[in-house]
């Protein structure tokens, strides 16, 4: 059985085949349950559910950046557990596109959705 130390869940619509392709490609270093698919298009909303113990973050993001429209929505989170946090990424709806982040810890997290 594999160590899970990261998970990445994320959704964003509209997407088309091309991006799944693409985050596909960039995520092909991804260690994790390789029998499980761990990105889906669902019509034209692109899923991730990915856990394991490495996720190629970077080139993922890339790979999103290039291939999402301008008007997405959507957001991608990872939960770092050797960390303790999540980080969520938001697109940027300006013209240098690209994503932002915060970072929060787990107990932060885990706290507000016990209220």
């Amino acid at each position: 059985m594999t160590a899970v130390l990261i998970k990445v869940y994320a959704a964003f619509w509209p997407a088309a085949e091309a991006c799944l392709a693409a985050v596909r490609q960039a995520g092909s270093t991804a260690l994790g349950h390789e029998e499980e698919e761990w990105v889906l298009l669902e019509g034209t909303l692109l899923r991730i559910s990915f856990e394991g113990i490495h996720f190629p973050l970077d080139e993922v993001l890339e790979a999103l950046d290039r291939h999402l429209p301008p008007d997405v929505e959507g957001k991608l989170d990872v939960l770092d557990l050797d960390g303790w946090t999540l980080t969520r990424y938001l697109r940027r709806t300006t013209p240098e596109g690209g994503f932002a982040s915060s970072r929060r810890s787990l107990n932060h997290v885990l706290d507000y959705s016990g209220h």
